[in-house]
C-alpha cells in the first residue's frame, strides 16, 4: 500500500529485555511474516490513512506517473493503491487503470475516488495478468518498507515487454519529517516500541539508490534509473497528531498500547518537538525524501 512506514516499531533484536515488552506491544502471532503483521496493523485504517497520510504520499505521484510514461494510451496496474490517489491521477491522464491493495477499507474509499478504475483485493506477489484482462503497459507501486524481491518480481511479471515499471519507497536514511515520531518516542521515558517480525533476509534489499537500482536489474528490468524526490509536507501539529491520537496504522496502534502516563508524556514531547518545525502561522513543515526507480520490462524468452 501507499503508506508511511512506522517509525515507532522495532525488530526483536532491538529489545534487550523482553520482560519490558507488554502484551499490547508484542505481535499477536509469532508465526506471522513482516508483511502479514503490517497488514494486521493497517486493518480497517482506510479512513484514518486517507485523512492524514494520503496527502503525504501524493507528493510523489506526478513523478511516478511520468516515470511510468502513463498517458491516454496506457494500461496501468497500480499496486498498493491505498485509497486510490495514484489511480485517480492516472485516470485523469486517460489511462485504463486496474488497482490492487491488500486492505478492504482502503479499496472502499479508492472506488469512490476513481469509479472509472477497476479495484481488486490482492497482494503483490500473487498479481498476474488474467485471460480477458489487458496486459498492463506499465505498473506502479508506492509501497514503503514492505515488499522485497518477490514483490518486485511480481511487478515485473505483469508488465508486457516494453512496458514500464516504476516504484517509490522511503530510503533507509530518514528525513527530519520521518524522524518526528521516532524522536518523540526516544525522548519519552517508558516508551515501548512495537515488536515486529524481522524481514526475511533473502527477500530484503538495501533501501538506497544503489540497492533499488540493483534490485530492478536483478529481477530482469532494463534501462533502470533511480532518482531522489525531496519535498516539504505542509500540515499542522494538530492534524499530524490525528494518526496517533486516533490509533491509525502501526504508529497509532503503538501509541494506544502505551500506559496513560507514557501517552501523556509522548504527546507533550511531540508538541515540543513539532514546535521546532512550525512556522509562526502554525504551519508544520515536514521534510520528506523518497526514492523513485523505473525500468523497462523485456521479453525473457
Amino acid at each position: 500500500m501507499a503508506k508511511p512506514e512506522d517509525p515507532t516499531t522495532s525488530s526483536a533484536s532491538q529489545i534487550s529485555d523482553a520482560s519490558q515488552i507488554s502484551d499490547a506491544t508484542q505481535i499477536s502471532d509469532a508465526t506471522q511474516t513482516f508483511d502479514e503483521a503490517e497488514r494486521v496493523l493497517w486493518a480497517d485504517a482506510g479512513s484514518g490513512y486517507d485523512a492524514v497520510y494520503a496527502s503525504l504520499c501524493a507528493h510523489t505521484i506526478p513523478a511516478l506517473l511520468d516515470a511510468a510514461a502513463v498517458s491516454a494510451d496506457s494500461v496501468l496496474l497500480d499496486v498498493g493503491t491505498g485509497t486510490g490517489t495514484v489511480a485517480r491521477a492516472a485516470v485523469a491522464r486517460g489511462a485504463k487503470v486496474t488497482a490492487v491493495d491488500a486492505e478492504p477499507s482502503m479499496l472502499d474509499l479508492a472506488r469512490g475516488k476513481a469509479p472509472e478504475a477497476e479495484f481488486l483485493l490482492a497482494v503483490v506477489p500473487t498479481c498476474r495478468s488474467s485471460p480477458g484482462r489487458s496486459t498492463p503497459s506499465s505498473a506502479t507501486s508506492c509501497s514503503t518498507t514492505s515488499g522485497g524481491r518477490r514483490s518486485r518480481c511480481g511487478l515485473r511479471n505483469v508488465a508486457k515487454p516494453g512496458g514500464r515499471v516504476a516504484f517509490t519507497l522511503w530510503p533507509a536514511e530518514r528525513s527530519a519529517g520521518r524522524k518526528l515520531f521516532s524522536r518523540t518516542g526516544a525522548e519519552t521515558e517508558g516508551w515501548i516500541p512495537r515488536q515486529m517480525p524481522p524481514l526475511v533476509l533473502a527477500d530484503d534489499y538495501p533501501r538506497t539508490e544503489e540497492g533499488l537500482t540493483g534490485l530492478f536489474r536483478e529481477v530482469g528490468l532494463a534501462d533502470v534509473t533511480t532518482s531522489v524526490l525531496d519535498w516539504e509536507h505542509l500540515t499542522t501539529a494538530e492534524e499530524w497528531w490525528m494518526s496517533m491520537g486516533s490509533g491509525v496504522g502501526p504508529s497509532g496502534r503503538t501509541y494506544q498500547a502505551q500506559s496513560a502516563e507514557v501517552r501523556a508524556a509522548f504527546h507533550e514531547n511531540y508538541l515540543r518537538i513539532a514546535a521546532e518545525m512550525t512556522d509562526e502561522d502554525g504551519t508544520l513543515r515536514l521534510p520528506y525524501r523518497a526514492l523513485l526507480a523505473v525500468g523497462t520490462a523485456v521479453d525473457s524468452a
